[in-house]
């Protein structure tokens, strides 16, 4: 005779496994629908990846209808913070939230004791967001989800610069070393950027992704040296369809200016067009220091989503 799991008492936080992820991914597009009228892939891509790792720790409430809230905090390879999200099914009494809240602040205190916690919210989400500064939660930056939208004509790509060429990524060790360098370099000055991560940490987060896909990975070279890449990737949601996504755009300082970055973007471009991708989106900070802004949306992207950010200081 076989036992089974004794089915989670309503009410009851508990920790949530891998096997909750496609609950949570289901509980956050309902929530996004509510707050912005549209799914979003980047979310639930950051979800089915995080539940794969040891360095995500999730806790779920659970009533009569499955999944009613969750929280989790992500210590992410080489950020500065401890990421976390509380999500509580829309018509439900946020507060709902706060004991999940407080689940994913310690799991965040044993992470890193000395790490802040931050946590994204959308600009339209006017009531979560005010329960987040109820908490003590302060808004110190601003995102932006970038996107273009093609029509049937694939887009241009223009001719390199003197000295400059384009190829995919190798799959070997020595390439995948090489375009973590340039990336861990060219995002040194970011906010939130440390020097903890490995270039076996950052690998693996990668290879987490669904839509983890090497043929969407481009190095830049400049008189044969590799000095820029771009790394993307396929985002889908049920009900939502599938678009292209810029995950990382690095150049390294001396080869800016140059145009290699608007190189590598319609190079992409043209290729998610030519897979039949008529959607490509891209998150960036609103204050970046590097003109990342402004070369955006020279290859024509515009701001779609703005996604304040909120800190939290570490628990006591």
């Amino acid at each position: 005779m076989t036992s089974e799991a004794a089915p989670p008492r309503a009410g009851v936080v508990r920790r949530l496994t891998a096997g909750d992820a496609a609950a949570m991914a289901d509980l956050a597009t309902i929530c996004e629908i509510a707050e912005t009228g549209e799914p979003d892939a980047e979310i639930v891509d950051w979800i089915q990846a995080g539940a794969k790792s040891e360095e995500f720790c999730a806790f779920g409430i659970d009533d009569a209808a499955g999944l009613v809230a969750f929280s989790y905090a992500d210590r992410t390879p080489g950020d500065a913070a401890v990421e976390v999200e509380v999500r509580v099914r829309p018509g439900e009494d946020l507060d709902l939230g706060l004991p999940l809240l407080a689940a994913a602040r310690k799991a965040a205190r044993e992470f890193d004791p000395t790490k802040p916690v931050r946590l994204f919210a959308n600009e339209g989400a006017a009531r979560y967001r005010d329960w987040l500064q109820a908490q003590g939660a302060v808004e110190i930056r601003r995102f932006w989800r970038m996107l273009i939208d093609f029509d049937d004509t694939p887009p241009s790509v223009p001719g390199p610069a003197a000295g400059v060429t384009v190829r995919l990524a190798r799959d070997d060790e020595a390439d995948l070393r090489t375009i973590f360098q340039i990336t861990d370099t060219s995002f040194a000055e970011h906010f939130g950027h440390t020097d903890e991560r490995t270039c076996e940490r950052w690998i693996e987060h990668w290879q987490a992704r669904k839509g983890f896909d090497p043929t969407l990975w481009w190095v830049a070279e400049l008189n044969d040296e590799p000095v820029s890449v771009l790394l993307a990737q396929t985002l889908s949601v049920a009900g939502g369809g599938s678009h292209g996504h810029v995950g990382t755009l690095g150049t390294l300082k001396e080869a800016r200016g140059k145009g290699i970055g608007t190189l590598l973007l319609r190079t992409a471009f043209h290729e998610f067009h030519h897979r039949g991708y008529r959607k490509v989106t891209l998150g960036v900070d609103s204050e970046n220091g590097t003109g990342a802004v402004r070369l955006y949306e020279s290859v024509g992207m515009h701001a779609a989503a703005v996604w304040p950010l909120y800190e939290l200081p570490p628990l006591g």
